[in-house]
Formats: C-alpha cells, sequence, structure tokens
C-alpha cells in the first residue's frame, strides 16, 4: 500500500518544508502591508499620499487576485509531474521574483514606471504563491500517516500566523537600526532581499525529498489526468468543490478580521493607544494565531473535521461582538491589557480553523486530482471573501454608523466575522467526516 503508515524522517522533512513554504508566503505579504506608507514614498511621488498608499493597497490587492490563477496552473501541474517538483519550480520562482523587487529603480529615478514593474512583481509573486499551497499541501499530507495528520496540518498552517510576526518584528528592527528616512533611501530593499533565507531552507529540504508514495503509485499505474483541473468541475466532484469553496470564502472573512481590521481598530481616530503598540499587539495575535491553528487541527484528529467545524462556528456567533467590542473599548480608553487580551484571543478563534485546511482539502479530492483541487479550492475562498475591503465600508456607511461610532468600524468587523461563521458551519455541515480518509484511495 502506498499510504505512509509511520511517521519518518520523510514527514518530518515534509512537514518542515511545507512550513517554511507558507511562512515565506505570510512574510512576503505582511512586509508589504506593514510599511505600506514608506514604501508609497518610494514608488510614488511626495506630493499624492493618499493616491500613494492607495497603490500600495492596489499592489498587495494584486497578489492575492493573482494566486488562483497560480492554484490553476501549478495544481494541474502538480498533478501531472508530481508535488516535489512543482514545489521547487513555485518556490524558486516565488522568492527570486520577490527579491526583485529589492532591485527596483525608485519613482525619483524613472517615474511612474517604477510603481508598474513593483505591481508586475507583486501579481507574477501571488501566481507562485497560489502554487506553493496548491502543491505543497497535498505533499505534506501524503507524507503523513492518518493519525497525525490534524496536528501537522494545524503546524503547518500555523507557519502564516509565524511568518507574519516574523515580518513585523523585522521591518520593527530595520526601522530602528535605521530609521524612517534611512528606510525609504535603501533599508527597504533589505527588507525584500531577506525573504531568500527561508527559501534557502525549503529548496534544501525540497531537493533531499523524494516524491510522495502515493502519487508514485499513481504514475506506475497510469492514472494521471490529462487536464486534472477540469475535474474540478465535472460531477460528482463539483459538488465538493463548491462545498469547499463555502467553507473557504468563510474562512477567508475569519482572516481577515484580524490582519486587516484588528490594527484598523487600534489605531482609529478616536483611539487612544500610543503609536505603535498597535503592531506589537498584532503581532501577540499573530503568535496566538499559530498555537489556535495547532490546536484545531490536533483536536479535529479526537473531534472529527466537521463536527469541531460546526462547533468553533456556533462559538463564533455567541463571541465575535463581545470580543470585538472588548478591543474597541480598550482602544479608546488605552485600556493596553484588555486590548492585548481581546486580540490575542480574537487570534486565536480566528485562526484556529485554518489549521484544519491543508488535511481537510487533501482529504476531500482524490489523487488524481488533488493538488488541483486544494489549490483551487483554496483560492476559491479569495473569489467572494477576497472583498473583504467593501463588505466593511458598505456595512458601516449604510447599516452600522450608528454602533460603529467615530469611524471606528469594530460593529461591522464583528458582523463580517459573524457571517464568516455561518458560511464556515453550514461548509462543514454539507460535507462528510473525512478523519480515516485513505489518500491512496485504494480503501
Amino acid at each position: 500500500m502506498p499510504t505512509v503508515t509511520e511517521f519518518s524522517r520523510r514527514t518530518i522533512g515534509a512537514t518542515s518544508s511545507q512550513f517554511f513554504g507558507f511562512m515565506l508566503d505570510a512574510y512576503d505579504l505582511t512586509i508589504v502591508l506593514a510599511q505600506a506608507a514608506l514604501l508609497a514614498t518610494v514608488f510614488f511621488p511626495p506630493s499624492s499620499k493618499l493616491l500613494a498608499s492607495f497603490g500600495i493597497i492596489f499592489s498587495y490587492s494584486l497578489t492575492i487576485i493573482a494566486r488562483p490563477l497560480g492554484s490553476a496552473i501549478f495544481g494541474n501541474i502538480g498533478d501531472r509531474i508530481g508535488r516535489r517538483n512543482t514545489l521547487l519550480i513555485t518556490i524558486v520562482g516565488f522568492s527570486l521574483v520577490g527579491a526583485l523587487t529589492a532591485a527596483l529603480p525608485t519613482y525619483a529615478s524613472i517615474g511612474v514606471a517604477s510603481f508598474i514593474m513593483f505591481s508586475i512583481i507583486r501579481f507574477v509573486v501571488g501566481i507562485f504563491a497560489g502554487g506553493e499551497y496548491a502543491a505543497g499541501h497535498p505533499f505534506v499530507m501524503e507524507w503523513t500517516p492518518g493519525r497525525f495528520r490534524g496536528v501537522i496540518s494545524g503546524f503547518v498552517q500555523g507557519g502564516f500566523s509565524i511568518g507574519a510576526a516574523i515580518a513585523a518584528a523585522v521591518v520593527g528592527l530595520l526601522l530602528a537600526l535605521y530609521g524612517k528616512t534611512g528606510f525609504v533611501q535603501f533599508a527597504w530593499r533589505y527588507m525584500f532581499l531577506t525573504a531568500l533565507i527561508p527559501m534557502a531552507i525549503a529548496i534544501m529540504i525540497r531537493l533531499v525529498m523524494p516524491e510522495t508514495p502515493v502519487f508514485r503509485r499513481e504514475l506506475e499505474r497510469g492514472r494521471i489526468e490529462h487536464l486534472p483541473i477540469v475535474s474540478l468541475f465535472r460531477k460528482p466532484v463539483i459538488y465538493d468543490f463548491l462545498q469547499v469553496m463555502v467553507i473557504m470564502t468563510g474562512l477567508f472573512f475569519y482572516a481577515y478580521v484580524l490582519f486587516a481590521y484588528v490594527p484598523a481598530i487600534m489605531e482609529a481616530k478616536n483611539s487612544t493607544l500610543p503609536g505603535g503598540l498597535a503592531t506589537t499587539i498584532l503581532t501577540y495575535a499573530t503568535i496566538s494565531a499559530f498555537f489556535g491553528a495547532l490546536s484545531f487541527g490536533a483536536l479535529s484528529q479526537k473531534v472529527g473535521r466537521r463536527r469541531l467545524g460546526i462547533i468553533w462556528a456556533i462559538m463564533t456567533l455567541f463571541v465575535a461582538i463581545p470580543l470585538y467590542y472588548a478591543l474597541f473599548s480598550g482602544s479608546v480608553s488605552d485600556n493596553r491589557t484588555l486590548a492585548i487580551i481581546s486580540a490575542v484571543i480574537i487570534g486565536y478563534i480566528t485562526q484556529g480553523p485554518w489549521g484544519v485546511v491543508p488535511v481537510y482539502l487533501s482529504e476531500r479530492f482524490r489523487t488524481s486530482h488533488r493538488a488541483s483541487g486544494v489549490g483551487f479550492g483554496y483560492s476559491s475562498g479569495i473569489f467572494i471573501g477576497g472583498w473583504f475591503s467593501v463588505y466593511i465600508p458598505l456595512m458601516h456607511n449604510y447599516l452600522f454608523k450608528s454602533i460603529d461610532t467615530h469611524y471606528n468600524v469594530w460593529f461591522s468587523t464583528a458582523v463580517l466575522l459573524m457571517m464568516g461563521a455561518v458560511l464556515m458551519g453550514v461548509g462543514f455541515y454539507l460535507g462528510p467526516e473525512t478523519v480515516g480518509t485513505d489518500l491512496s484511495g485504494e480503501k
């Protein structure tokens, strides 16, 4: 049987490889968002601060928008030439293209062409990033014994939170060393070059790792599909894909109410927290998010992926408003303890369910189109969930303005989290329990 039954050094290697790969994904996103205002002065004229800030956020959106395309391309490749070979392509492409940012000329040198090149790089980085988890999640799950899949899934997914925390720390270090002036003049280039460090580690691990036994058996038996991505839109697989899409849409709401709006609430006009403290508190929340993903993944092995997802969704509905009100209250009253505690709990709750994504998606799709299903299924949440920057202003301006006082969107953010909980809970309810699934498809 090709199914891995023993926890071995191959399991450790695959887990480490995907942890660093996923950590790099978050690292790349965070270094752009964490210093969007300073990067704006690098690629835009200093007289257009509002336009410049919008431009950097737009470039971030390009990276997100490109991910479904990358998932479709590299998921399809991963189902045809193997997960391991695809991962070597994606990690090199992701890292080298991202590092090219450090060589870009500034607006002062060549004008608006600098931002155009920056945007192109962000789009290409997004394509490779979509391929990273398309091939990477099946790779690590196919190398993991069934009884360990939950905790390994949570650990790997938690790499995203660790990457975000490290990126925030690196940005803070560079600012401390060189100040804002030095950062704008040259240190921003160092920031993008630091991403080559986890790339080197991931490449070394992947070079010595063989292809998974499950895929090798598929190759030997001639079961490789010509266009695996097309299988996702044929009956009965399309029903599995749509069910996964519902879950992932909810989970993207869970993600953005932490990474995008916890800082926004703490830094709103009526906040009394000292400058810079919001970034520190967000770092605490992302560390808590790692433990949320890890514990959710491990617990799903005992409770069940489906059952735990439904329970977590119901719990979220009860705690969303109190938690975000506590964060809001701590921010406007300079109650740092309350702000920290509420942000840490929000990090744990909102990122916990993500810990089951690598294993649950891998168990929902057959080997012949698993990379395509995992990658495109994962990215499908972006189609609706990615428009979070539109939903919150609409709710704030037209539904909850009397509650979201003084331009603080805490209540609208809590409602978006509740919407995510409903979608996630319904999605898990519509799907089967997957604990115990044989990834080889032999049983």
